[in-house]
């Protein structure tokens, strides 16, 4: 296994040099803010020479991106242009410390450190640290995807903070700690607005702070949100482009960029979707930011201009799930025999469902702090969604986590509940009805029928006996009235 140091290019280095310049030349001016008011895609950034024993020389990171079944990205930000070395090794020969190690050194005119480790083994867990000026971090993890077969994934968002009244220590740590501490996670997506100023240096300070365990050892897949402003620090950061797509083992994530900067363009990106979306994978999953479908109340509905445009896409591949952010709380809904999942429980301020949900509603929850899971068992066909909340507890560990409710994402045509727990928001009837008409609405509305206007359990049994009719006698199935 031999694997090269990426630096970035001559033309990035000289970027961050002239950044440099203007940050000397605005301490000379005795500007104190480390951090001035920037535009979409412009920032500036206020670096810090001191490396003493409270203060480390590294400003942000380790974290993790880009991993395939054979290659990774780690990055690391330092606070100064010096070299960084990163040391790994496959976890199961020991480690860097028992057994050999790789080792990759940055040159030294670099503030941004990209190690792209190549030629890794699949579904294998390595080991690494990194050094900077002689001192060591971390003993931290990653997983390559498997080829093939079941991978765990989280899926969390809208992390961004309000301060002074809501910050990301307060909400943001304590999500980012309990995700940390899940078992075998091959990645966790974020479903954006990742922080409240995209061109802010000072909020990613905040965010890499608060989420830094998870971010080290875990693969970080982002979503552009409407606060990343199209920021040209978001692009520096992640080294993504807005819409890309993720392959880990049976599962395809494909990530949209749904914001109004886009839509300008939103036909080339859907030519791109199918194109994506055309892969033989047994599991399709879909994240964008805003929501196709919603019951916000400054959006009810969700965002009608994103649902004509992808949703006969997502028909057509036979997408399992789609993933959505903007509207912070969780919120699921099922259209055409597809799961829609809003989740935004990261730390920014609540929002509120409006009191009549749409049809496709069928369970929330408001004012709480969290993330779901989705989880892709060995022999298993159907994919388990775990949803938990967060209790914070202590100044910086994580709370206690509480199970919202767990349900198998199954084929469009059908979807089980194993076990639903206490929410804030309850259905209009029990549980397994709801997931029962959510199975059969699209069999129901191919055959001129639909149940989007159910609203009591009376309704419900009916059509449950209507369903029923319908298979014993198919010749039938006109001539009953609804």
């Amino acid at each position: 296994m031999r694997s090269e140091p990426s630096k970035s290019s001559g033309k990035s280095a000289s970027f961050f040099l002239i950044l440099e310049v203007i940050a000397t030349l605005g301490m000379l001016l005795a500007i104190s803010c480390p951090c001035a008011s920037a535009g979409p895609g412009e920032f500036t950034m206020n670096f810090s020479r001191r490396d003493t024993p409270g203060n480390s020389a590294i400003r942000w990171g380790p974290y993790i991106t880009g991993t395939t079944s054979h290659a990774t990205s780690i990055h690391v930000w330092t606070h100064d242009f010096i070299p960084v070395t990163l040391e790994y090794s496959p976890e199961e020969d020991g480690g860097f410390i028992d057994g050999i190690s790789l080792n990759l050194t940055s040159g030294g005119d670099d503030v941004h450190h990209i190690f792209e480790l190549r030629d890794l083994e699949p579904g294998t867990w390595y080991r690494y640290r990194i050094l900077v000026n002689g001192r060591e971090y971390g003993d931290y993890r990653f997983m390559t995807y498997p080829l093939s077969g079941p991978v765990s994934f989280v899926v969390y968002g809208d992390t961004r903070d309000e301060l002074p009244r809501i910050s990301q220590e307060d909400r943001h740590r304590p999500v980012a700690s309990a995700i940390a501490a899940e078992p075998g996670i091959a990645l966790v997506v974020h479903t954006g607005d990742l922080v409240h100023d995209g061109g802010n240096i000072s909020d990613w300070d905040r965010f890499f702070s608060t989420g830094a365990a998870m971010l080290a050892n875990t693969t970080f897949v982002p979503v552009m949100g409407n606060h990343e402003q199209n920021s040209t620090l978001y692009f520096e950061i992640f080294r993504i482009p807005a819409n890309y797509t993720v392959k880990a083992g049976d599962a395809l994530i494909t990530i949209l960029d749904s914001n109004d900067w886009s839509w300008n363009t939103i036909h080339l990106q859907s030519a791109w979707l199918s194109d994506s979306l055309n892969n033989e994978v047994p599991w399709k999953f879909i994240v964008l930011h805003h929501p196709i479908y919603s019951s916000d109340e400054k959006h009810w509905g969700g965002f009608k201009n994103l649902r004509e445009e992808w949703e006969p896409l997502i028909r057509d591949a036979g997408v399992l799930a789609v993933f959505q952010g903007h509207v912070h709380l969780y919120e699921r809904d099922s259209a055409h025999g597809i799961t829609y999942v809003t989740e935004a429980r990261g730390g920014a301020p609540w929002y509120t469902l409006a009191a009549e949900k749409i049809p496709e509603y069928r369970m929330s929850s408001e004012k709480t702090l969290g993330y779901s899971l989705v989880i892709l068992d060995e022999g298993s066909s159907d994919p388990r969604l775990l949803v938990k909340a967060i209790q914070p507890e202590g100044e910086h560990g994580p709370g206690a986590v509480e199970i919202l409710e767990e349900i198998l994402l199954d084929r469009p045509d059908a979807v089980s509940t194993i076990v639903q727990h206490s929410t804030t928001t309850r259905p209009f009837f029990p549980q397994h009805l709801s997931q029962r008409l959510s199975c059969l609405s699209y069999a129901l509305h191919e055959q001129g029928t639909t149940c989007n206007e159910v609203q009591s359990s009376q309704d419900c049994r009916f059509l449950l006996q209507l369903i029923h009719l319908r298979s014993l006698h198919p010749d039938l199935s006109q001539g009953v009235q609804e």
